[in-house]
Protein backbone atom coordinates (compact mmCIF):
# COMPACT_ATOMS: atom_id res chain seq x y z
CA UNK A 1 0.00 0.00 0.00
CA UNK A 2 1.23 3.44 -0.78
CA UNK A 3 2.41 5.20 1.92
CA UNK A 4 2.28 9.07 1.32
CA UNK A 5 3.99 10.34 4.62
CA UNK A 6 6.77 8.31 4.12
CA UNK A 7 7.65 8.87 -0.06
CA UNK A 8 7.56 12.57 0.97
CA UNK A 9 9.96 11.84 3.71
CA UNK A 10 12.42 9.47 1.37
CA UNK A 11 12.26 11.99 -1.60
CA UNK A 12 12.72 15.10 0.43
CA UNK A 13 15.68 13.04 2.25
CA UNK A 14 17.22 12.02 -1.09
CA UNK A 15 17.10 15.62 -2.11
CA UNK A 16 19.52 16.92 0.84
CA UNK A 17 21.08 13.81 1.77
CA UNK A 18 24.88 15.14 0.64
CA UNK A 19 24.13 18.57 2.43
CA UNK A 20 26.57 18.89 5.57
CA UNK A 21 22.98 19.81 7.74
CA UNK A 22 20.86 17.90 5.93
CA UNK A 23 18.08 19.05 8.06
CA UNK A 24 18.42 22.63 6.45
CA UNK A 25 15.46 23.14 3.91
CA UNK A 26 13.80 19.93 3.54
CA UNK A 27 10.87 21.65 5.81
CA UNK A 28 10.62 24.20 2.87
CA UNK A 29 10.57 21.46 0.50
CA UNK A 30 8.52 18.97 2.06
CA UNK A 31 5.94 22.14 2.14
CA UNK A 32 6.27 22.95 -1.39
CA UNK A 33 5.47 18.73 -2.30
CA UNK A 34 2.54 18.92 -0.44
CA UNK A 35 1.15 22.31 -2.24
CA UNK A 36 2.04 20.60 -5.46
CA UNK A 37 -0.05 17.08 -4.20
CA UNK A 38 -2.79 18.69 -2.88
CA UNK A 39 -3.24 20.79 -6.51
CA UNK A 40 -2.96 17.45 -7.96
CA UNK A 41 -5.18 15.96 -5.21
CA UNK A 42 -8.03 18.58 -6.28
CA UNK A 43 -8.00 17.02 -9.83
CA UNK A 44 -9.08 14.11 -8.60
CA UNK A 45 -5.72 12.11 -8.73
CA UNK A 46 -5.05 9.08 -5.60
CA UNK A 47 -2.35 10.12 -3.47
CA UNK A 48 0.16 7.65 -5.43
CA UNK A 49 -0.39 9.53 -8.42
CA UNK A 50 -0.57 13.25 -6.76
CA UNK A 51 2.85 12.45 -5.43
CA UNK A 52 4.37 11.42 -8.86
CA UNK A 53 2.83 14.54 -10.55
CA UNK A 54 4.05 16.64 -7.75
CA UNK A 55 7.56 15.34 -8.10
CA UNK A 56 7.41 15.40 -11.64
CA UNK A 57 6.39 19.21 -11.39
CA UNK A 58 9.01 20.42 -8.58
CA UNK A 59 12.12 18.01 -10.37
CA UNK A 60 13.69 14.47 -10.11
CA UNK A 61 16.09 14.42 -6.66
CA UNK A 62 19.10 14.74 -9.11
CA UNK A 63 17.52 18.04 -10.89
CA UNK A 64 17.19 19.12 -7.42
CA UNK A 65 20.24 17.90 -6.08
CA UNK A 66 22.55 20.08 -9.52
CA UNK A 67 20.26 22.92 -8.61
CA UNK A 68 21.52 22.96 -4.79
CA UNK A 69 24.57 22.93 -5.99
CA UNK A 70 25.13 25.50 -7.83
CA UNK A 71 23.36 27.97 -5.32
CA UNK A 72 26.25 26.67 -2.76
CA UNK A 73 29.09 28.82 -1.43
CA UNK A 74 32.49 27.50 -1.02
CA UNK A 75 32.95 27.15 2.59
CA UNK A 76 29.27 25.28 1.83
CA UNK A 77 30.66 22.52 -0.95
CA UNK A 78 33.53 22.32 1.97
CA UNK A 79 31.36 21.31 4.46
CA UNK A 80 29.76 18.48 2.30
CA UNK A 81 32.86 16.98 0.96
CA UNK A 82 33.68 16.80 4.72
CA UNK A 83 30.26 15.44 5.66
CA UNK A 84 30.33 12.53 3.34
CA UNK A 85 33.69 11.78 4.20
CA UNK A 86 32.46 11.82 7.98
CA UNK A 87 29.56 9.87 6.96
CA UNK A 88 31.62 6.79 5.87
CA UNK A 89 32.66 6.45 9.35
CA UNK A 90 31.09 4.24 12.01
CA UNK A 91 30.18 5.56 15.35
CA UNK A 92 33.35 4.22 16.76
CA UNK A 93 35.70 5.85 14.26
CA UNK A 94 34.19 9.31 14.84
CA UNK A 95 34.55 8.90 18.59
CA UNK A 96 38.00 8.14 18.66
CA UNK A 97 38.42 10.90 15.92
CA UNK A 98 36.93 13.21 18.59
CA UNK A 99 39.19 11.93 21.38
CA UNK A 100 41.87 12.98 19.14
CA UNK A 101 40.97 15.88 18.29
CA UNK A 102 40.12 16.66 21.90
CA UNK A 103 43.37 15.43 23.38
CA UNK A 104 45.27 17.80 20.54
CA UNK A 105 43.03 21.06 21.85
CA UNK A 106 44.45 20.31 25.34
CA UNK A 107 47.73 19.90 24.65
CA UNK A 108 47.70 22.99 22.14
CA UNK A 109 46.13 24.91 25.21
CA UNK A 110 48.93 23.72 27.51
CA UNK A 111 51.53 24.30 25.43
CA UNK A 112 50.64 27.54 24.53
CA UNK A 113 50.20 28.22 28.34
CA UNK A 114 53.70 26.69 28.91
CA UNK A 115 55.13 28.45 26.35
CA UNK A 116 54.21 31.74 27.15
CA UNK A 117 55.49 31.74 30.30
CA UNK A 118 59.08 30.29 29.39
CA UNK A 119 59.53 32.03 26.02
CA UNK A 120 57.37 35.44 25.86
CA UNK A 121 58.99 36.46 22.66
CA UNK A 122 57.96 33.40 20.65
CA UNK A 123 55.08 34.19 18.34
CA UNK A 124 51.71 33.03 18.98
CA UNK A 125 51.00 32.45 15.43
CA UNK A 126 53.86 30.44 14.75
CA UNK A 127 53.27 28.15 17.62
CA UNK A 128 49.38 27.80 16.63
CA UNK A 129 50.28 27.07 13.01
CA UNK A 130 52.87 24.37 14.00
CA UNK A 131 50.74 22.24 16.37
CA UNK A 132 47.47 22.82 13.94
CA UNK A 133 49.88 21.54 10.97
CA UNK A 134 51.11 18.44 13.62
CA UNK A 135 47.14 17.62 14.80
CA UNK A 136 45.96 17.90 11.10
CA UNK A 137 49.22 15.55 10.10
CA UNK A 138 48.37 12.86 12.95
CA UNK A 139 44.57 13.27 12.11
CA UNK A 140 44.81 12.14 8.49
CA UNK A 141 47.39 9.18 9.28
CA UNK A 142 44.65 7.93 11.86
CA UNK A 143 42.43 8.69 9.26
CA UNK A 144 44.39 6.37 7.02
CA UNK A 145 45.17 3.82 9.76
CA UNK A 146 40.95 3.61 9.64
CA UNK A 147 40.62 3.37 6.34
CA UNK A 148 43.13 0.30 5.80
CA UNK A 149 41.72 -1.34 8.93
CA UNK A 150 38.38 -1.41 7.00
CA UNK A 151 39.66 -2.19 4.39
CA UNK A 152 40.97 -5.37 5.42
CA UNK A 153 38.06 -6.46 6.96
CA UNK A 154 38.54 -5.08 10.63
CA UNK A 155 36.48 -3.11 12.59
Amino acid sequence: MFDLDREVANWTAAVYAARCRPNAGVAELTDHLYCEIDRARDEGLSDEEAFQAAVARLGSVPELIAENAKNRSTLGTVCEVVAKAERSLTREQRRLLNVHAFLWAVAMIVTSAIVKRTVPNLSAWFLLTALLSLWWASDQLLRHALRRRVASGGT
